[in-house]
């Protein structure tokens, strides 16, 4: 396939395209096209630049073989949908034109994809400013997200729309890095309205540098959630390691798994398995027997185990689930009591029966449980009050990642809730005779620390709506994570944390209406035709992948490891050193 300039209507130059300077022949694949040779005809004119062929730039990279359109479907299948790059490649190779490429060219693609991308985010910065522009107010979120031993993503997102504005990757989470990152997000989107991010004394100081003159705020969950911990330490710890001594769980696990074995073995057809007939309200026959006294006995056993039901999994502290399992232990206790009243069903149960209501006795009434769990419910009590205040109720959080929305006149009510609040703490925490006295202290001293970035002075202009946490960008590093582990299987995302480049944080934007809507012209069928456009101002891949390159704490470059005489060189600059004497400051 012949690819000439002097061809092409785009270029505008017909015959006057110049004199053929050469002529460059290479393999492309691509998806829609497949596998092709190209024949580029590149000519020159007197004194003025080379032209090449616009329509196989807009094809393929510069030098390269693999087609935009293939490097696009390699990274939204890999980053965005999280396929495998075997199931790619295997994927390539049954479509009507197979195309075989081979695994290490797909892992290349990827990141070629990542950088393109990039550099496409950054060419429409114009376009997302002057949107930004148009909606007044403006909050962004801040959040960062790491691995253990790995640097921090650090992402900027617009609340309002869920843009990622920009993503870094920093080598740890301190303020000088962090402002770095915001003072370049302004210069390219504009200043915000309000910031919001987590609790975090290095958001908070990187705000004050890079941004001095917009307010910023901390997230509610975030505040809510450390108020909680802080809270449930004692009383959980205290519950845990009581629980453990007792072997509670243990004793009832092997119970439980002798009583089925049992009531697998029965032999007795006319006493099997009644007790759904029984709650079901239907007439039984047969009398009370210790067949039936097992399935009472497994039915209370899975009743309690069930604790994790009184919760909607949103997580330590917002769901306490061992102070979940002590209120189940203790229901099912009363229970057997009641049960164990009637005589008649006491001679007829089995020892199985008798043995589970002194095991449940015994732990009731252990002084240690009693007090554990005595300051766990006081706790739990003074946690509500905060979440009642913050409008953070089981209501109000149907799941853990859930955007939580504060509409404009709400905003003045939360406000006169956390006031009142703070004094009626603050009133407990001096009153030596209060038992609640300790745990005031608490969420007085979170409330005092974070109180003037709790909430604007003023409702949002025009009575809109203010999103007061992160978790919207923390909900984008969860699927994004999810998503690696989906590819590649592995749990653990250290690799993954250390090689994958900054712009790896803007794949969010791809399922985002906004942003394709600006970027993309409104599908994400253009990607590769906006790619091959970014491309042309991208500059050098190898210069940018080489800048990536993971690099551990400590670690030299391989260049300077390499040296012939790296040891020497080594030892030389340190006695160099050693031996030089500091000079006294002027």
């Amino acid at each position: 396939m012949n690819f000439d300039v002097a061809h092409e209507a785009l270029i505008g130059l017909g015959a006057a395209a110049g004199h053929v300077k050469k002529t460059s022949c290479r393999t492309v694949v691509s998806l829609e096209l497949g596998c092709f040779r190209a024949r580029e005809i590149v000519r020159h004119q007197e004194g003025q630049q080379v032209h090449r062929s616009t329509q196989l730039a807009s094809l393929v990279p510069p030098g390269a073989r693999y087609g935009f359109d293939l490097i696009a479907h390699v990274g939204v299948e890999s980053f965005l949908r999280g396929h495998s790059l075997e199931d790619i490649r295997r994927d390539l190779a049954s479509r009507p034109n197979p195309l075989k490429v081979p695994l290490s060219t797909l892992w290349d693609l990827e990141r070629k994809f990542l950088f393109y991308l990039g550099h496409l985010h950054q060419q429409a910065a114009a376009s997302i400013r002057q949107y930004l522009g148009g909606q007044g107010e403006t909050t962004w979120l801040l959040d960062g997200t790491i691995e253990p031993g790995t640097p921090v993503f650090l992402g900027i997102e617009d609340a309002a729309s869920g843009l990622l504005l920009g993503g870094w990757k920093v080598p740890s989470e301190k303020a000088d890095d962090i402002a770095s990152c915001l003072s370049e997000a302004e210069k390219r989107y504009g200043q915000p309205a309000y910031l919001l991010h987590d609790l975090s004394a290095a958001m908070s100081g990187a705000c004050d540098q890079a941004l001095p003159d917009v307010p910023h705020f901390v997230c509610h969950y975030h505040l809510c959630r450390d108020v909680g911990e802080d809270l449930y330490d004692r009383p959980q710890s205290a519950l845990n390691q009581r629980l453990r001594s007792l072997k509670l769980q243990a004793r009832l696990h092997d119970q439980r798994k002798g009583q089925t074995q049992l009531l697998r073995a029965s032999t007795n057809p006319q006493a099997q398995f009644v007790l759904s007939e029984l709650l079901n309200g239907r007439p039984v026959q047969a009398p009370f027997s210790e067949t039936l006294g097992r399935e009472v006995l497994l039915a209370l056993h899975y009743w309690i185990l069930d604790y994790h039901s009184d919760g909607r999994r949103r997580g330590f502290p917002f769901d306490p689930y061992t102070l979940y399992l002590h209120r189940r232990v203790v229901r099912a206790s009363d229970a057997v009591d009641r049960l164990m009243s009637s005589d008649s069903l006491a001679r007829r149960a089995p020892i199985a029966l008798v043995n589970f209501q002194k095991l449940l006795r015994e732990y009731r009434s252990d002084a240690q449980i009693r007090a554990a769990a005595e300051l766990y419910e006081r706790a739990f009590t003074m946690f509500d009050r905060l979440r009642q205040a913050l409008r953070l109720t089981p209501e109000n959080m149907d799941h853990l990642r859930q955007l939580h929305e504060l509409p404009g006149g709400e905003q003045p009510e939360i406000k006169t809730a956390l006031d009142r609040l703070r004094q009626d703490l603050r009133r407990q925490s001096e009153d030596e005779c209060d038992a609640d006295r300790g745990l005031a202290e608490i969420v007085l001293k979170h409330l005092d620390k974070y109180w003037t970035h709790l909430m604007p002075e003023t409702p949002p202009a025009d009575g809109a709506s203010w999103k007061r946490t992160t978790n919207q960008l923390e909900r984008h590093w969860g699927g994004m994570k999810r998503v690696r582990r989906r590819g590649h299987g592995r749990g653990k995302l250290v690799r993954d944390f250390l090689s994958l480049p900054a712009e790896y944080l803007l794949i969010p934007n791809l399922e985002n209406p906004v942003w394709v809507e600006l970027v993309l012209g409104g599908s994400l069928a253009s990607l590769p035709a906006r790619l091959a456009e970014a491309s042309r101002e991208a500059g050098s891949y190898a210069a940018w992948s080489k800048r990536c390159r993971p690099c551990l704490v400590g670690q030299l470059p391989r260049r300077v490891l390499r040296h012939d005489k790296f040891i020497d060189h080594l030892i030389q600059a340190c006695h160099e050193h050693c031996d030089t004497k500091p000079t006294d400051a002027a």
